[in-house]
């Protein structure tokens, strides 16, 4: 088994991470590095022994998940803007490739909780959808540790990661919240303790359990608060996953916060930037509007212009990117109904835009469902159009008709 021993080098100014582990093959050790585009041991016999193994994926995935979050240890939450940059796509779908060869069984098999947890994390980050069973072998083994009643705070972090990556999956009402539920029943959800979550373990908790519906105000509360003991370990990504729980379990919970989890919760959260991939893909350059959009989006753009519905483009709506939206009250008058009620927010759904699983395309991504809840609780009408049956209609009047169809049926109720 490895395990990583210190951080050798971070180059300054640079994206590359060196990282030394022990364990290969008795004492020797091995010190190997990852970059934008390559991940390249510093010793042959590492990579015939290492680079194609279980444990060799699973220290990839940790690699490219703390380069995503910019955090030297902490891989419990956020990630997901980093992950969606262009340079590293290739890289991300080599990896998937290798976990699907590997197979689920034989990762369970051979990982402990903490190596499942950042695999299973960082895939559900870079917008994978992965095998269940690898979540299920996790689950597994964190019930063994809940169990046994003397969990420690590394066991609750890895808990927590895989709670929220269970979420990320679409596992919010099933596996998702079985594990919030579970985590928080051990005491993980405790402000204080040297067994008590870290910072980014417990920001990965109120996310999983404001996603799952289960973020009551006490709950939410001790998570804020265990936040604010361990700021240290929270990067600004962690801080906008913490915005995001808020905004997912609403004015309900967030009410009832004492005046430390209120006072962390605006002096550091609220304007925090949220980690949403589709910001990924912005231009460097501001009020480049047609570089703002995908193919998709400005398809769907060029469409509503011809339905002459006025609209902006790159709008952000409590720190959610908003491709397309109609700001005005009556932005759609011209076809009355629901349509012409309230402000309009439309997303063009697919890969690109990063509102689907990569490798199952047919599938909303939770957390474009996550920020459909938030943009609807903010007073927006949600308007989204699918890529697969918009790929089925043929010419410009087809598609147009097809807007003020979804348009004159209302826009979609989020849920949990």
């Amino acid at each position: 088994m490895l395990r990583r021993a210190a951080v050798v080098a971070v180059p300054a100014g640079g994206r590359a991470r060196w990282l030394l582990y022990e364990g290969v093959a008795g004492s020797n050790s091995v010190a190997m590095c990852y970059s934008q585009r390559w991940w390249s041991p510093l010793s042959c016999r590492a990579a015939s022994g290492v680079a194609g193994t279980a444990e060799g994926l699973a220290m990839r995935a940790r690699t490219l998940l703390l380069q995503a979050i910019g955090s030297s240890e902490a891989w419990q939450c956020s990630g997901r803007a980093g992950l969606a940059v262009d340079d590293l796509q290739e890289e991300l779908a080599a990896l998937h490739k290798q976990v699907v060869g590997l197979g689920s069984e034989a990762l369970g098999n051979q990982l402990n909780l903490a190596d499942l947890s950042v695999l299973c994390r960082m895939l559900t980050a870079a917008g994978f959808l992965p095998d269940r069973r690898l979540f299920v072998a996790g689950a597994t083994q964190l019930r063994k540790h809940l169990s046994s009643g003397s969990c420690t705070g590394a066991t609750f972090d890895a808990g927590a990661g895989l709670a929220l990556a269970a979420c990320e999956a679409g596992e919010e009402q099933s596996l998702g919240s079985e594990l919030v539920g579970e985590l928080c029943a051990a005491g993980a959800a405790r402000t204080h303790g040297e067994n008590a979550l870290g910072g980014a373990g417990a920001a990965a908790l109120a996310l999983a359990a404001a996603a799952a519906g289960r973020a009551d105000g006490p709950l939410l509360e001790a998570l804020l608060i265990r936040c604010s003991l361990r700021e240290i370990d929270l990067c600004p990504a962690m801080l906008g996953d913490l915005r995001l729980a808020a905004l997912l379990a609403g004015p309900a919970a967030t009410e009832q916060l004492d005046i430390r989890a209120l006072s962390f919760l605006r002096t550091l959260c609220l304007d925090a930037r949220l980690d949403d991939p589709r910001l990924a893909l912005l231009p460097a350059e501001a009020g480049a509007f047609d570089e703002a959009l995908t193919p998709f989006e400005a398809e769907v753009s060029e469409s509503l212009g011809q339905c002459e519905i006025p609209h902006a483009r790159a709008a952000l709506a409590s720190g959610l990117f908003l491709p397309l939206s109609a700001v005005q009250a009556g932005g759609a008058s011209v076809l009355g109904g629901a349509a012409a009620r309230g402000q309009l927010a439309i997303f063009a759904e697919d890969a690109a835009a990063r509102a689907v699983y990569i490798n199952d395309q047919s599938k909303r991504s939770a957390f474009q469902r996550w920020k459909y809840r938030a943009v609807a609780a903010a007073g927006w009408r949600v308007f989204p159009v699918e890529d697969g049956r918009w790929r089925a209609l043929a010419g410009r009047e087809e598609r147009s008709g097809h807007l003020k169809e979804l348009l004159l049926a209302g826009p979609l109720e989020p849920t949990i």
